[in-house]
């Protein structure tokens, strides 16, 4: 048994155990993290490129016909996601500042945070979802 096989094994495993809604809050905190320390052109393309597909996972997730969150909210979140990937769009040509969209994040880290108890859905495909939200941003 390799290393990798046994990293990828824990990689896969790991975000089992925890509810959905602190891995997307964990998703958000990387992404932050990202966008904060980018620098370089490089590292702020990078850090765009995982806001976008964070956001994008999102999206799909809240249009998911067994997404059980109430109308209002998905409308919100569709909202607020289209402008963070339009905004993060415009600033992968420009030099537009990063801040805005840090914190939009910081707002869906609190929201997240927030909740009383874990998510009631919790089914195979929340738990798949989050995970490749993980792997997807970084």
């Amino acid at each position: 048994m390799s290393v990798t096989y046994g990293m990828s094994q824990y990689q896969n495993q790991s975000g089992t155990y925890l509810p959905p809604r602190e891995v997307e809050a964990m998703a958000f905190r990387h992404v932050n993290g990202l966008l904060s320390a980018a620098k370089t052109r490089s590292d702020r393309q990078a850090a765009l490129s995982a806001n976008l597909k964070l956001w994008g996972i999102l999206m799909q997730g809240v249009q998911r016909t067994d997404c059980p969150l109430d109308a209002i909210l998905r409308k919100d979140l569709t909202t607020v996601g289209t402008w963070s990937m339009r905004y993060a769009n415009v600033a992968l040509n420009s030099d537009t500042s990063l801040q805005a969209l840090i914190d939009i994040n910081r707002d869906m880290i609190e929201g997240l945070s927030a909740s009383a108890g874990p998510s009631s859905y919790a089914g195979p495909a929340a738990s798949n979802e989050t995970r490749a939200a993980i792997q997807m941003v970084g």
